[in-house]
């Protein structure tokens, strides 16, 4: 027998698959709701005879590999490691990958800065004042030490020294995000002079840092929070800080308390709310979503109570409404700024605050009543624009009748009159409002989403000027979008003013109808800084662009290394260091 089917047979796919679905008996089998599509009734299956699954639904199936492979997205060898060490079974060591040696580098990388942090904050003269801040704050020593808090001095290359002591080269330092190259030919340490708090993916990798200023210790004009940028290992969208070390608490409630911070999660946590996650700052994306959909089936948002908070929480709706995650809304009692103050000074006020949590609908249609007058006619329009997208995306039908009740009811109005109101929307598109920073990323991926995004901004907007600034025409790598961008230069050149009804007859036929889907593609109204919002959408561009070719090169490093070419090596990281350079510019300024 080889070591896979040996993990195999030591591992139940039945005991597997319960620690992640409420998996309930259905004869000789069991039976739940498929976690790979959306279903109102059970069609997943789990054999303990066969040791598979099977989804009569979507059709998914396979073993508890597959499971895993599927599930948490492992590759194949990370799924078989996972068994192995759960199954007590020491794997032969096998050759990675070059992504697999890399990652790995990476985790170590950050694993071991992580140490060297935590060790100047609870042990080193160095990190006393700021271990004071802590405390004086009310976070216990062993909080600390649960979260493996730390502090980077004021000297700017610590934590280069640290690490390319222990044998790892600047190029792959750069990779992690940890340190800063200098236009001196430095490497300064981006979090230095610091909070430090790292940051682990739901398998317990530590992925990146958060790091935060220390009033009277930090540079007093330094941001208060910066992170680690996008990484091969780090990704925002994807990340929940202290879901590693909250999950099971959130699979045993069923219920996840989100919040918009570190300090809200460990005070929350500290004071007896272990069920919490947090996000990085108030956006809550469809991958943090679902990732707590895994493991509940609720979630309590407990957001600053102003306008910015709660357009978060609209805008949680829209991630959380197609995945079947059910959403609360807790509005802090007046006063309180935010759950971490609410924490250290009253933890049975911050339970009783989740416990008056109301569903999202009802927070929905309060907060625009709040905002707009219910006795005037113009108040009322408002209102109605405002909820009804929401309430039409009620899946229930019978909780969907309940709420445009409600509406009607705070409105004065009559439910046929609201009815009516709700088919007419529905002959329009169903776009949620607000949600301009938090476009859908299809099938195409993000950056298709923002090439076609700046594109629409330029010829709905009429900012000719930008078609004849080539600098950033580089950047736009779809090949349709690419053709336009320099179709529409030429063009510019002949007539120099841009009519889009004579644009559009000069495009080939081919681009015609790709063209009228970018130019449909955004209100003429719905932007208020156009200058701004397209100098934005080309910075995003080019950062894209920058970390596609940074982790390119990472690759031809390792394989120059690892054939000793010399001179291709040092080329390779010049440029890496360049392009590095220009990424730290653009995330700075």
């Amino acid at each position: 027998m080889d070591q896979i089917e040996e993990i195999k047979a030591k591992t139940d796919i039945v005991s597997l698959l319960s620690e992640y679905l409420p998996l309930k008996k259905a004869g000789r089998n069991f039976r739940c709701l498929c976690p790979f599509h959306n279903e109102k009734t059970p069609s997943f299956m789990v054999s303990p005879e066969l040791q598979i699954f099977k989804c009569f639904g979507c059709g998914a199936s396979g073993d508890a590999i597959k499971f895993l492979q599927l599930y948490e997205r492992m590759d194949f060898w990370e799924a078989v490691e996972f068994l192995a060490k759960r199954a007590g079974i020491k794997l032969v060591r096998r050759r990675l990958g070059k992504d697999e040696q890399i990652k790995k580098r990476l985790y170590e990388i950050n694993h071991l800065t992580a140490e060297f942090y935590h060790f100047l904050l609870i042990k080193h003269e160095i990190g006393k004042r700021a271990l004071n801040y802590l405390v004086k704050r009310g976070i216990k020593k062993e909080i600390i030490e649960q979260f493996r808090l730390g502090f980077s001095p004021l000297e700017p290359e610590s934590v280069a020294k640290f690490l390319l002591k222990k044998g790892y080269s600047v190029a792959e330092i750069l990779q992690t995000g940890l340190i800063v190259p200098t236009r001196r030919g430095q490497y300064w340490d981006r979090f230095r002079s610091r909070l430090v708090f790292p940051l682990y993916n739901h398998r317990g990798n530590i992925i990146g840092f958060s790091g935060r200023t220390i009033p009277g210790i930090s540079p007093v004009e330094a941001a208060k929070y910066i992170n680690t940028p996008e990484t091969i290992i780090y990704h925002k969208r994807q990340t929940l800080y202290g879901f590693w070390l909250t999950k099971q608490d959130i699979r045993k409630k069923n219920e996840a308390v989100v919040v918009e911070g570190e300090f809200d999660l460990i005070s929350s946590y500290q004071a007896g709310v272990k069920n919490v996650v947090a996000i990085k700052g108030t956006a809550f994306t469809e991958e943090q979503a679902k990732l707590i959909r895994r493991f509940a089936e609720k979630a309590i948002l407990t957001l600053d109570a102003d306008f910015a908070g709660n357009e978060a929480a609209k805008r949680s709706i829209q991630v959380a409404d197609s995945i079947g995650l059910d959403i609360k809304i807790a509005s802090l009692p007046v006063g309180f700024k935010d759950p971490d103050e609410l924490a250290q000074k009253d933890a049975i006020l911050l339970k009783k605050t989740l416990d008056r949590a109301v569903l999202v609908w009802d927070f929905i249609i309060d907060n625009s009543l709040k905002k707009y007058s219910a006795t005037t006619a113009l108040g009322k329009k408002k209102i109605l624009v405002e909820v009804l997208p929401f309430l039409a995306k009620i899946d229930n039908e019978v909780v969907k009748n309940h709420y445009l009740q409600k509406l009607a009811s705070d409105l004065g109005a009559n439910l046929e009159a609201v009815l009516i109101e709700l088919e007419k929307l529905k002959n329009k598109s169903m776009k949620l409002p607000s949600f301009q920073d938090s476009l859908p990323e299809k099938e195409q991926g993000r950056r298709y989403l923002l090439e076609k995004y700046l594109l629409a901004l330029i010829f709905t907007h009429h900012q000719w000027k930008y078609l004849s600034d080539a600098s950033w025409h580089n950047w736009i790598i779809t090949p349709p979008f690419k053709r336009v961008v320099k179709l529409g230069k030429k063009f510019l050149n002949r007539k120099k003013t841009l009519n889009v009804n004579k644009f559009l007859a000069f495009l080939p036929e081919e681009l015609k109808t790709g063209f009228a889907d970018v130019y449909l593609f955004l209100e003429k109204t719905s932007i208020k800084d156009i200058d701004g919002e397209l100098e934005r959408s080309i910075k995003s561009l080019e950062t894209m662009e920058l970390r596609r070719r940074l982790t390119e090169l990472a690759g031809k490093i390792a394989q120059k290394e690892k054939e000793k070419r010399g001179r291709q090596l040092k080329r390779a990281e010049k440029e890496f260091i360049r392009l590095s350079q220009r990424l730290t510019e653009l995330e700075t300024a």
